[in-house]
């Protein structure tokens, strides 16, 4: 008979096999028997290993919107080129449930908004859910929010809608690479916010982290920064601030005072993508990646020659202020193409790249385009590429820096670059 054993699957093996060795001494049929027997364990083992180590970890959304006017609700994560959607499990006439592997929220913890699928026929427009919170006496609209833990709860009352004609309502039609101009009802519901570390609560405080210009913020640059520093030390483990820092980094006057913002938060904030793309931003390194060239068919540096200055402008085909800046970049390339470079970066999706080539064509674009499209994370993380049109230049010596275009003072900087 076989015995029953309690302790761990590699020492119930190791038995296995000693009882199928003395069971082979007993007879050769029993001893085959027993070979079966133990091989269908096996499998069963490995099979059970499998899926509680394979098996990717749910989080949890249930959201109680009361007297909500729709009946479907999904999740969207449209920031950062992430274009995911999840529909919502309807539970009841206000409630949604939502199951989201860690695999999306790994890179979107923070990023998520709720929205309804189906387009309004009535005013010709989607529909979006904000939360309104008095948090600390204080009102805030929430538009985009967090699920930092396991199971996440979030309960609203609805106090009405608020239309915006004429917006970009391609991210609600899951089109984060095109403009799409409509109308936009978004769905408020006030929360009730406790004084705790909630995503919901930090948000409160602060909707806008380190955008210095944010909503009505009055204070100056300095008074900002304090705020912001002294945010990042009450809430040092909330991964919304840091990954809002990680966006906003060209927004700071000095990269000591982004450090001083960033030393603030915990070791584990610390070991994120967001806060890789901080520390590479804070080091000044120049990342000559290679990325493809479509009319030479070749891979090529950003950088060819380094002798030179090189004006580096991420774009895309969608991109109204792009275009609008093409005029002002050909006068700086007609006057500067003897000590500078000039090179396109396309931010656009592999099927958009026949949309830019277009773009090329109809302004005759003289200089050299790279396409990122193999690679636009990694391309948007290395550059802390959150907008465009952005431009760096990057000097002889080897170091680079953010280089606005359109601002006055950076045109005259361009033409006393010797």
């Amino acid at each position: 008979m076989l015995k029953k054993y309690s302790g761990d699957k590699t020492s119930r093996l190791d038995e296995m096999f000693k009882q199928a060795n003395a069971i082979a001494k007993c007879g050769h049929i029993a001893f085959r028997i027993y070979i079966i027997i133990l091989t269908i364990f096996i499998c069963f083992v490995s099979l059970s290993s499998f899926s509680q180590s394979g098996a990717p970890k749910q989080y949890k959304l249930l959201v109680n919107l009361r007297n909500a006017p729709f009946s479907s609700l999904s999740l969207m994560d449209y920031r950062e080129r992430n274009n995911v959607i999840i529909k919502g499990n309807h539970l009841d006439r206000f409630k949604w449930e939502f199951n989201i592997p860690d695999s999306i929220l790994v890179n979107s913890k923070n990023m998520l908004t709720l929205f309804v699928p189906q387009k309004d026929t009535i005013v010709n427009g989607y529909r979006q859910v904000r939360f309104i919170s008095d948090f600390e006496n204080k009102k805030t609209i929430i538009a985009n929010f967090g699920i930092p833990d396991d199971s996440t709860y979030i309960e609203g009352e609805y106090v009405g809608k608020t239309l915006f004609e004429n917006e970009n309502v391609a991210s609600n039609m899951g089109r984060t690479d095109s403009v799409i101009i409509g109308n936009l009802i978004c769905d408020d519901f006030k929360v009730s916010i406790k004084n705790d570390s909630s995503d919901l609560a930090v948000r409160s405080i602060d909707p806008y982290y380190t955008w210095f210009d944010g909503g009505n913020n009055k204070l100056s640059y300095e008074d900002n920064l304090q705020f912001y520093i002294k945010l990042a030390s009450q809430y040092p483990d909330s991964r919304y601030l840091i990954s809002y820092l990680s966006q906003n980094l060209t927004r700071f006057k000095r990269k000591q005072d982004i450090q001083k913002v960033y030393e603030k938060f915990s070791a584990n904030q610390k070991v994120t993508k967001w806060s890789v793309r901080i520390k590479r931003y804070l080091t000044d390194n120049f990342y000559n990646i290679s990325l493809i060239n479509l009319d030479s068919k070749k891979i090529e540096p950003l950088v060819q020659d380094s002798s030179k200055y090189n004006l580096i402008v991420f774009i895309a085909s969608w991109c109204g202020p792009c275009k609008e800046e093409i005029p002002l970049l050909k006068e700086l390339y007609k006057n500067l193409k003897p000590r500078f470079n000039f090179t396109y970066i396309s931010m656009d999706y592999e099927n958009r790249v026949k949309a830019f080539q277009d773009v090329l064509i109809k302004y005759d674009i003289p200089w050299r385009t790279l396409y990122a499209y193999k690679d636009l994370e990694r391309v948007g993380d290395l550059f802390s590429i959150k907008s465009i049109p952005r431009s760096f230049l990057f000097y002889p010596d080897g170091h680079m820096e953010m280089m606005d275009v359109r601002d006055k003072e950076n045109q005259k900087k361009l033409y006393l670059l010797k």
